[in-house]
Order: structure tokens, then C-alpha cells, then sequence
């Protein structure tokens, strides 16, 4: 779970990453309303101040967390947008790479879907953010499509707005349940079948 994270974040400063890396994986194991400051500082080894020092509270460290989780995302997704590739294939590969993407980023889905979660305002700035890009990133792939020959949409704006919709509607029952990456994979292919339906050319 971690490797995706801390490959992102390597470089920067090396104590506040280690205390990103123990709170992430707090978060995602327990929850973060279980996560105390208390756990984060044992697991790290160090006293409590030293998160004091780099963190003002537990919150400020999940904000962190999360919207580091949430770039993960936005630049796995831009590199399939800026690819070589066809539009049918980057279309493809964005479906499969989002929802692999989200299946490690457990504490952004999370935030993201869970209700309870509401009171923490940063995350409608994170949600908003995330999803007028993902729109743009869509329509890029659909307009590539069209004009290659290979998609027949008449309004990209509306078409980027449905998948993208889709996919979020998609997201929690693809999500929850499939441990097996097989069957997880299946799923996809699945769904991909049934947005392809919609806007391959025939």
C-alpha cells in the first residue's frame, strides 16, 4: 500500500515524510478518527512533539495525507492523457488506471464517499478540484477520439460529465468486496464494455 506514496513523496523533507507514511497507514488500518496522535508518534518512534513540530494537529496531518493521495491520482491520470497512445487505448487505460489508482489510495476514497467526513471543508475543495479535472482530462480523450474516428459523440462537455459521473457511481461497488485483483480486473472490463458500447464509432 505504501509503495505508491512514498515513491511520490521521496525528496522532500525526510522527517515530516515519515510521519505522512506511519499516518497514512494508520488511517487506512484503523481509521482516522480511531488515529490518535499518540499512535502516530509510537509508530514513528518519536515523542509527540515531534509532530507538533511539523503538524499543528491530527487533522492538518490528514488534510496532508489526503491531498497528497489526491495528486497521486490527478498525475497517474495526466500521464495517460499526455500519452502516445490511441484514444481508444487511453481511454482504456484511464478507466483501469483510476480505479486501480483508487483501490491503493484507501484513505482518499474513503474521505472522498464517507458522509462522516462532512464536517472537514478542505475536502469539498479536494472533491471539486477533482472532479472538474477529471472532466477536462475526459474530454481531452473524447475529442482526441472523435477526431481520430474513432468516437461519435455530438456534445463532449455532456459526454465527459456522464462517464465521469459513471465512474464515481461505479466506484463504490467496484471498491468494496473484491479482494481478489482477478476478479477486480473482471469488473473493470466489464465496465468498460458498457462505456465503450456508448461511444465507440459503428
Amino acid at each position: 500500500m505504501s509503495s505508491i506514496f512514498n515513491s511520490f513523496i521521496s525528496g522532500q523533507d525526510t522527517v515530516r515524510n515519515s510521519i505522512l507514511r506511519s499516518a497514512r497507514d494508520l488511517f487506512a488500518k484503523y481509521g482516522y478518527r480511531k488515529t490518535t496522535m499518540e499512535d502516530i508518534a509510537v509508530a514513528l518512534r518519536k515523542g509527540k512533539s515531534s509532530l507538533y513540530y511539523y503538524f499543528k494537529n491530527k487533522e492538518e496531518i490528514f488534510q496532508a495525507v489526503i491531498e497528497l493521495e489526491a495528486e497521486i491520482l490527478d498525475n497517474r491520470l495526466w500521464e495517460v492523457v499526455k500519452s502516445q497512445y490511441q484514444p481508444k487505448q487511453k481511454f482504456n487505460d484511464f478507466v483501469v488506471i483510476r480505479m486501480e489508482t483508487l483501490r491503493e489510495l484507501v484513505n482518499y476514497q474513503r474521505a472522498m464517499r464517507d458522509e462522516t467526513y462532512s464536517d472537514y471543508h478542505f475536502l469539498d475543495q479536494v472533491r471539486e478540484k477533482a472532479e472538474k479535472n477529471e472532466k477536462e482530462m475526459l474530454k481531452t480523450i473524447l475529442e482526441e477520439g472523435v477526431g481520430a474516428g474513432e468516437f461519435d459523440i455530438k456534445n463532449l462537455r455532456l459526454a465527459a460529465i456522464g462517464i465521469s459521473t459513471a465512474l464515481r457511481g461505479l466506484e463504490l461497488p467496484l471498491l468494496r468486496g473484491i479482494e481478489n485483483f482477478d476478479d477486480f480486473r473482471l469488473q473493470l472490463d466489464n465496465i468498460l464494455s458498457i462505456l465503450f458500447y456508448g461511444i465507440l464509432k459503428r
